[in-house]
């Protein structure tokens, strides 16, 4: 039987109308390209999170627990958190091909794709435009009347949290049609929760004692999640399929 990519593959045959996440069209059942396109949203989140970690823990007069990731883009240094925030967001503008190419023909083929380049497109805006001076962040800073460029980046930072969490409910609804990724659709519901629900406590109280581990654990819990799954993609391998001889 000739081989056919399982990315376009259709017809009556009940082992070839398998979409990509099925058991049988994970692993080297993806293009290369469709490969590498994903690929681009694992790297993405793995340098993010990476950055503002580390940037978190060295950066003088800066307080990871209290103080929010948007806040390392002040200050000397803060082009660092500019440039990883537009990095992020090119990573996964690229990554949405990828995504298309996985889930099509079904619903899920549209929104999510869509969802990732309004994140994308988004944090390449927060990065761009700067927030307002943090109390405590830079150093000596006090609250001031809010600047137009302080209110964009509220903005896109308000539109990268909602996109993203409506995406993990987009592939939750694709996901629990899929006998075989039914954990997955458990999983991407929960995380597209914790993402609201971490935030919203930011929100609640941005200058508390640890509103900035509140923010990391919406940021992280959207990451983990990208991470895991892509990874899963990439590399779990295709079960063989019996062939007519």
């Amino acid at each position: 039987m000739k081989e056919t990519s399982m990315e376009t593959i259709s017809g009556p045959n009940p082992v070839a109308s398998q979409t990509a996440l099925s058991p049988s069209g994970l692993g080297n059942g993806l293009s290369p390209l469709t490969r590498w396109l994903l690929g681009c949203a694992l790297v993405g989140a793995l340098l993010f999170t990476g950055a503002y970690l580390i940037e978190g823990v060295t950066r003088p007069g800066y307080d990871a627990w209290q103080q929010p990731i948007s806040a390392l883009s002040l200050g000397p240094g803060g082009w660092m958190q500019q440039v990883n925030f537009v990095v992020f967001g090119v990573l996964l503008v690229l990554s949405a091909p990828g995504w298309y190419r996985l889930l099509r023909p079904e619903r899920a083929a549209i929104w999510f794709p869509l969802l990732q380049v309004i994140s994308g497109l988004s944090l390449v805006g927060a990065g761009l435009f700067s927030m307002d001076p943090f109390p405590g962040y830079p150093p000596g800073a006090v609250p001031t009347a809010s600047t137009e460029h302080g209110a964009l980046h509220g903005i896109f930072a308000y539109t990268i949290i909602f996109t993203l969490a409506l995406g993990c409910f987009a592939l939750a609804a694709h996901f629990a049609r899929e006998p075989h990724w039914r954990g997955w659709a458990v999983y991407s519901g929960v995380t597209g929760g914790l993402i609201l629900f971490f935030w919203w406590r930011f929100v609640e109280n941005a200058t508390g004692p640890v509103g900035g581990l509140v923010e990391r654990l919406s940021a992280g819990s959207h990451a983990l999640w990208l991470c895991l799954l892509v990874a899963t993609l990439l590399f779990r391998k295709r079960p063989a399929v019996d062939t007519p001889k």
